[in-house]
């Protein structure tokens, strides 16, 4: 096994080695006829009319209902590439509904012309490949518990990132795009260690950064570009094409998976289930580990119909318990969610006991937990772990003030560290009628001291609506103070290297904004769920 994750270490290697510094293939469509140049094919499935030549490209949509047009590139180059570039002018209008950028598989797509059957350009859910979904069809909604998301009335400019099938993120554009004017668009895709990062800017700015898609492997491909109307209507234009491709690479090697829980339930019976897990021995052949936690539905009957607070947890070899992942679950239904686990590579080597954790009182899910360990190299390993504050902090309450939780810590960064990060994992629980339906719906500021310096920030999550597991059974759409139903929890990080220096140590504290609750009651006091952590890591030699 040694043996063999090493030969292919070496080959992919040697691709990278080989292909670096070599020259773009470069596709710049020329759209100067409309029955195109021979590499690219104009498509129209809808009721309105076909693409359009305009000044510096091509019109796709044109403000009539029901339109489905694109135009698909010929393949220009062959094989696999470690980095894809594109830029491309986009002038789109208010109103609605989509349009799309996307990397058509050759495998499925072929080469050249149009692929078989109909490119879903609303919703571009396509079986491994990747894509970009401009939304601008995203109305108020007033219902809480039906499928439209946008409860606030928020700009309707979202952008999403969709790969194999599935929506990965949304998010709502910094840039207002819906301009009528042709703006620059630049995407580029990095095929990394264990998935590919992705950045996109628009007009200037960026919209996602080195954003990490795990499990994304590298394809051959050729770009497309179409949109949709629907009763909602826009106009779509698209010029200044330019697509390249860059440094050839091999297929890299397949990870290790190692199954911790396997289709075990969390319900009534069961709020917790653990396995002593054997991870590998060692770990530094390994650039990336993703874990993969799965909610399905229960044998015993229907999804729960509530949101519960879930966490997985591995335990060291003194029975220290260490939280990797939280989660919550989403109302009536399942999910699969990853996550880069990498900075708890210290724990997951050898044996090791894994618990997952969830309380209900109903059906409950059936539970899967993996981990993948991806070969490859990374510029810094995690080679330490260590709890902070960990547990449930009341807010609001004069007779347990929450800064007596938040005692003063004195951390220690060990010799010959490289790196140190804090973690927080915190998420506001309880509402009415505690004053301002806290915690759940109250934002709280926090401020983060150490080495002289301050970090703050506000424990809140404004982007629920946007959430990829939608629709729900339940008010999923609401922001909320730190999590939402149906996601993993987002910690807060901060890099704090050099702040304290190596074989030294320094005091951290943290601050919460003061909060009066003037409505105690017995059982449902306002709290913070707090895990917290320093990571320690090494450069990677």
């Amino acid at each position: 096994m040694v043996k063999g994750l090493r030969f292919a270490l070496v080959v992919w290697g040697l691709f990278l080695i080989a292909s670096t510094g070599r020259a773009d293939n470069l596709t710049r469509p020329d759209f100067t006829t409309i029955k195109g140049s021979g590499s690219y094919t104009l498509l129209n499935e809808g009721a309105g009319k076909p693409p359009q030549l305009v000044p510096g490209g091509l019109r796709l949509l044109d403000g009539e209902p029901n339109q489905r047009t694109g135009v698909v590139l010929d393949r220009s180059a062959s094989g696999l590439y470690r980095h894809i570039e594109a830029t491309w002018n986009m002038t789109i209008g208010t109103g609605g509904d989509t349009a799309s950028f996307v990397l058509l598989n050759t495998a499925s797509a072929g080469v050249k012309g149009l692929p078989t059957g109909s490119l879903p350009w609303a919703e571009p859910k396509i079986k491994n490949t990747f894509a970009v979904l401009f939304d601008i069809h995203s109305p108020l909604t007033t219902d809480p518990f039906n499928k439209d998301g946008n409860i606030y009335d928020r700009p309707q400019r979202e952008i999403a990132l969709y790969w194999d099938g599935v929506e990965i993120v949304r998010r709502l554009s910094p840039v207002e795009f819906r301009t009528g004017k042709p703006l620059t668009m630049r995407a580029d895709l990095d095929f990394v260690c264990g998935g590919a990062e992705f950045t996109l800017n628009v007009a200037g700015t960026d919209v996602y950064t080195r954003t990490f898609l795990p499990g994304m492997r590298p394809y051959e491909s050729r770009p497309a570009f179409g949109g949709t109307t629907s009763k909602a209507t826009t106009t779509l234009d698209v010029g200044k094409v330019s697509v390249g491709y860059r440094d050839r690479i091999g297929a890299p090697p397949l990870p290790r998976s190692v199954v911790a829980i396997d289709g075990l339930p969390l319900d009534s019976g069961h709020s917790s289930q653990s396995a002593v897990v054997a991870f590998p021995e060692k770990t530094d052949a390994y650039g990336r580990i993703v874990c993969t936690l799965t909610l399905d539905k229960p044998d015993s009957g229907p999804f729960d119909p509530w949101d519960r607070a879930g966490a997985v947890y591995l335990y060291d070899e003194a029975g220290r318990k260490f939280e990797i992942l939280r989660f919550i679950t989403p109302y009536h239904r399942g999910y699969v969610w990853q996550a880069d686990v990498s900075d708890y590579r210290p724990l997951l080597r050898g044996k090791r006991k894994l618990e997952a954790w969830c309380v209900t009182y109903a059906n409950g899910w059936k539970t899967s937990v993996r981990f993948d360990f991806y070969p490859g190299k990374t510029d810094r390993k995690a080679v330490r772990v260590v709890n902070l504050w960990s547990g449930t902090a009341e807010i609001g309450n004069p007779g347990r003030p929450i800064a007596a939780f938040f005692s003063p810590k004195t951390i220690a960064i060990d010799p010959k560290t490289d790196y140190a990060k804090l973690r927080f994992t915190v998420t506001g629980h309880g509402m009415s009628p505690n004053t301002d339906n806290a915690a759940e719906f109250l934002p709280s500021k926090r401020t983060v001291t150490i080495g002289g310096r301050s970090f703050e920030n506000l424990l809140w999550k404004d982007d629920n609506y946007l959430n990829p597991c939608r629709p729900q059974g339940g008010t999923w759409k609401f922001d909320r103070a730190g999590w939402a139903p149906g996601d993993v929890v987002r910690p807060w990080e901060i890099d704090i290297t050099g702040l304290i220096l190596a074989g030294q140590t320094g005091t951290l504290t943290y601050d919460v904004a003061p909060y009066l609750n003037t409505a105690r009651v017995k059982d449902n006091p306002p709290t913070h769920w707090v895990e917290s952590q320093l990571i320690l890591y090494k450069r990677s030699r």
